[in-house]
């Protein structure tokens, strides 16, 4: 992990600098989850610099008391660490939160899943799959949703959105 972080977890989760970040996303770790994206349990987490928002149990101590697997990295490869972003947010594909289905997420090079555009939450969403969702029974309105989705304006899920949290950030 020489020159300013960077490399790869032993799970295959990747480490690198800020240029991944999503264009409009500015790293705030108390909008990041709370729990560990792999177990669902809290604890020393790892938080993703990217626009998923996702925490994990860095390293197999971390997730040890809930069986967690982490993400395989020693302490001192933590403490080394000047930036971390999962390899959804570095590969820019990401899981529809509603179909399950990866898909791109790249700004401008014509994304297949959409960030949901509360503060608090990181799911994204294929615009068809999130559009029918916020319009149930009405297919006419879930037609047009879809194409102002598809066309990148904002919209919220459903959520659940979380208020702030306090954090406890490794």
């Amino acid at each position: 992990m020489e020159g300013g972080g960077g490399g790869e977890s032993p799970n295959g989760v990747v480490i690198d600098p800020v240029s991944q970040r999503g264009e409009d996303y500015d790293f705030d770790a108390e909008l990041n989850d709370v729990v560990c994206a792999l177990c669902g349990d809290g604890g020393p987490l790892l938080c993703c610099e990217g626009p998923c928002l996702r925490s994990y149990h860095a390293t197999i101590a971390s997730g040890h008391p809930s069986g967690c697997r982490s993400l395989g990295f020693t302490a001192a490869q933590v403490e080394a660490m000047q930036h971390f972003i999962c390899r959804s947010c570095r590969n820019r594909q990401h899981r529809c939160a509603s179909c399950g289905i990866r898909g791109s997420s790249a700004v401008g090079n014509h994304p297949q899943v959409f960030r949901c555009n509360h503060e608090t939450c990181g799911r994204f969403y294929h615009a068809s799959c999130i559009s029918a969702e916020l319009h149930p029974g009405d297919p006419a309105e879930a037609g047009r949703c879809r194409v102002r989705i598809a066309a990148g304006r904002p919209f919220w899920c459903r959520g659940p959105h979380r208020p702030r949290g306090i954090f406890i950030p490794i």
